[in-house]
């Protein structure tokens, strides 16, 4: 069987991996970045597809590779893949799972809300009343809503170490002094010492899950005091009939079943 992962988190990299320990399907793996082709890989991918796919060309993609199902591991904040790959793999017929990564349970109190243009709005009301700066735990791409309530002087953010980041920061008006570029996640140690060290009186982060570093970064709030603005995960009507799993073993056994 041809297997289509949407890979660029560690959950697709984890799939893959033990898709290829235990059976025998060819395994295509899509990223949008060249570090997330390498881990995927490195997993046992057999083939690598970097780039932007949209759905006219994921179409072409499962009509050449001759894919038989995908499975959708992308971000959960990470919406128009998501919507491409249900509406590519209605028009080929193509059987589409989706894996959501667990949504943990967090026994600290945070302020949910429902996009980072109210998260921008909550943290310009915490500026008005502290000194200190916001600290932007959401990666570039969600910036600009932010930015447009609170803008630059009182920002830090902490985005991938790619040119294009970096570089869409500077075009935000964003200065080099405000800008934390690191791969990966990171301990409940360390996001405190970035939050003290840069005089952080507020968090904005995005309900991404344990394997995203939400709790290393909730807990590392509440152990400084600082509340964290939580921006909640996005909700697809298009996904209401698909087949969709947050619990790796069981969807690996179910495309075990499949073979």
């Amino acid at each position: 069987m041809n297997i289509l992962v949407m890979a660029g988190t560690h959950d697709a990299v984890e799939i893959i991996k033990k898709l290829k320990e235990s059976t025998d399907h060819r395994i295509i793996a899509t990223t949008t970045t060249d570090y997330g082709g390498r881990l995927a890989k490195a997993a046992g991918a057999d083939k690598i597809i970097t780039e932007a796919l949209n759905k006219r060309r994921l179409v072409q993609v499962l009509k050449i590779e001759n894919v038989n199902m995908i499975i959708d591991a992308t971000h959960p904040f990470a919406v128009k893949a998501t919507e491409n790959a249900i509406r590519a793999s209605d028009e080929t017929l193509t059987y589409y799972i989706r894996f959501e990564r667990p949504t943990p349970e967090l026994d600290v109190d945070v302020l949910r809300v429902d996009s980072f243009k109210v998260a921008g709005r909550v943290a310009a009301k915490i500026l008005e009343e502290k000194d200190g700066n916001i600290l932007h735990l959401a990666g570039v791409s969600t910036l600009k809503d932010v930015m447009d309530q609170i803008g630059a002087e009182r920002i830090v953010v902490r985005v991938l170490p790619h040119p294009h980041s970096i570089e869409a920061c500077y075009r935000m008006g964003i200065t080099g002094e405000r800008i934390i570029a690191m791969q990966g996640t990171f301990s409940r140690a360390l996001n405190r010492e970035i939050m003290k060290e840069y005089n952080a009186i507020a968090v904005i982060t995005k309900e991404s899950g344990e394997t995203g570093g939400l709790i290393e970064k909730v807990k590392a709030a509440e152990d400084l005091g600082i509340p964290v603005i939580l921006v909640n995960r996005p909700s697809l009507e298009e996904l209401d009939d698909k087949l969709v799993f947050d619990d790796m073993d069981e969807l690996l056994a179910f495309v075990w079943e499949k073979r």
